[in-house]
């Protein structure tokens, strides 16, 4: 598949307007769900992903009711529809009890398109004469649940057959002249983008003319979100999902129709993953990386005040706040260490831990340009790569676009009487080859979750080493763990005020002066006397992520074996 034809828009270009879903809930049940506390599929809700409008004890009647209400107060949806039969599996009755339930359904509105939902081992005979029957009085699609080509998978998310019973469904309901779409889901525990891939390659040689795929969606109450369930998935985040979702459907056929390419269900439900974009936010990206290929290294995000930010694929993480990358900068880097007052007195020098897309370094400068001021920046970064992302981020002629650009080719920057330098490579080398004398420091790393190496305490010990007497030291991260190793390392902790999250900044500093809020008291408890302020440790700065954090868990264990608390309660 080289370009993307939806569904919707097919059937809008053949009725001559868009039609809408209206959805039912037959209450058949699953023959994969024998009684209320069967196993069933390890990601299903006990609902079977019935609309959320829909009630269970509404009749057809009432359910086609509430379904155009709602199609009507939401979407003005008019006549003719489309009959969704979706939750659970509409095909797991005898073809008596079928034939009345359709008809009763159908005939509660005007429909010309009618969707049923089902699973290959639900199609016999009678059941496929059914939707014949159907198929000669509506456009008739069967929409398969498939989830994986692996049967592997399909054994250890419980769906009770194999992909052989897929295919003999798929050719049965081609030979019967009915149209099918394959339900896929994308993130299916311990399955990699590869394998995922491959379940695209072994769809596309089956008569199927549609799909629907989406990420994953681990929900309250599932046996996925059990603790025991043995094989964790992990989530896919938009950038992620899309990477992995264009490349599927590049391994399918060109005149195959897209259903759908994202989840829905109540936020609440919803343990993993916690997507930032909204539905209509992700599909707009999506059409835009499909269209042009593999996209950005570095996808590029509008965030809450207008400035941009990046994604970074390793860190799983953006670069900034999306409340407002220019504002996080300001909020919690130039105003709570008053850049602005420190140059009013004199030359400033500032060391940028984690130079990134530039930003802060940005807001430093144009707070000297404002002041007049002398200011000396040493920025730290380890992948050249952003220089160029950030220069495709920033405006041409912007103070960002000068300082990326002038970094990139030279790796220096000088206007007025400012100066910025970057030192290129691994941070926790090159803070041992620093001399000290730093008058600010800002620590802007990915998080401690992902980038710990960049917030362990001996890493940290090295940044106290460079800081000078009256200097002081901020950060976007609150992390107990990080106010714990700035504690330990001898500097009074404190706060900004909070931007974007609900917790302020860090700012610590030798004199707790020059502190803009005090640390709550609780809070110093909950760092000094519980596990939850243990630092991350690497006491050669040079270790690997997964090394330090377990270093960590093993440091906690033993602790909380000593009878140290994970959490402080006064």
């Amino acid at each position: 598949m080289n370009q993307l034809h939806f569904f919707s828009d097919e059937i809008a270009a053949r009725y001559g307007r868009k039609l809408h879903r209206i959805p039912f809930d037959l209450a058949l049940g699953c023959p994969n769900r024998p009684g209320r506390f069967g196993p069933g599929c390890v990601f299903c809700a006990e609902d079977g992903s019935r609309a959320r409008h829909l009630a269970r004890h509404l009749d057809l009647a009432g359910q086609a009711a509430s379904g155009i209400a709602f199609a009507r107060r939401r979407y003005h949806a008019e006549p003719p529809y489309i009959a969704y039969f979706q939750a659970f599996t509409s095909t797991f009755a005898p073809a008596e009890v079928l034939r009345k339930l359709y008809a009763e359904a159908l005939s509660c509105a005007d429909f010309r398109v009618v969707i049923v939902g089902t699973r290959p081992d639900a199609l016999g005979d009678d059941v496929i004469g059914v939707l014949r029957e159907l198929a000669a009085r509506y456009e008739v699609w069967v929409e398969l649940g498939v989830q994986s080509a692996h049967d592997r998978t399909l054994a250890l998310i419980r769906r009770g057959h194999d992909f052989t019973a897929v295919v003999t469904a798929s050719q049965r309901l081609a030979a019967a002249g009915i149209s099918a779409a394959c339900h896929v889901i994308a993130g299916l525990p311990g399955e990699t983008r590869e394998e995922f891939i491959e379940t695209g390659r072994r769809l596309a040689r089956l008569p199927f003319r549609a799909v629907k795929v989406h990420p994953l969606l681990t929900l309250r109450g599932t046996a996925l979100a059990s603790p025991e369930f043995p094989v964790k998935p992990i989530p896919l985040n938009e950038y992620e999902y899309a990477d992995w979702c264009a490349a599927f459907l590049r391994e399918l056929p060109d005149d195959w129709l897209v259903m759908r390419l994202t989840a829905e269900a109540e936020p609440d439900r919803i343990l993993a993953p916690k997507w930032w974009m909204e539905k209509g936010q992700f599909l707009k990206f999506f059409r835009q990386r499909f269209a042009t290929g593999e996209g950005e290294l570095f996808p590029r995000v509008v965030t809450g005040d207008g400035s941009q930010t990046l994604y970074h694929p390793g860190f799983r993480q953006h670069f900034h706040s999306l409340a407002g990358a220019a504002t996080e900068a300001e909020r919690k880097f130039v105003e709570p260490t008053r850049l602005a007052e420190r140059l009013a007195r004199g030359s400033v020098r500032l060391l940028d831990v984690g130079f990134g897309l530039g930003v802060n370094a940005a807001a430093a400068l144009a707070t000297a340009f404002r002041c007049g001021g002398r200011l000396d920046i040493v920025s730290l970064e380890v992948d050249r790569r952003v220089l160029d992302a950030a220069l495709r981020l920033h405006p041409e002629g912007t103070l960002e676009a000068r300082l990326c650009g002038a970094l990139r080719d030279t790796g220096a920057f000088r206007e007025l009487r400012c100066r910025v330098v970057l030192r290129e490579g691994d941070a926790r080398r090159t803070v041992r080859e620093l001399p000290a004398g730093f008058d600010l420091i800002y620590a802007d790393g990915f998080s401690p979750d992902c980038n710990p190496e960049l917030w362990s305490f001996d890493f940290i010990r090295e940044l106290v080493r460079l800081l000078k007497p009256d200097g002081v030291m901020a950060s976007y991260c609150s992390s107990f763990p990080y106010r714990g190793a700035l504690l330990r390392s001898g500097l009074a902790v404190g706060e900004s005020p909070p931007f974007g999250r609900k917790r302020g900044g860090t700012v610590a500093a030798f004199d707790p002066v020059l502190l803009p809020l005090p640390l709550p008291e609780k809070e110093r408890h909950i760092i000094l006397e519980s596990t939850a302020g243990v630092p991350l440790r690497d006491p050669g700065l040079c270790g690997e992520r997964a090394e330090i954090l377990a270093r960590r868990e093993r440091l906690v264990a033993r602790l909380r074996s000593r009878g140290v608390p994970k959490w402080y309660r006064a």
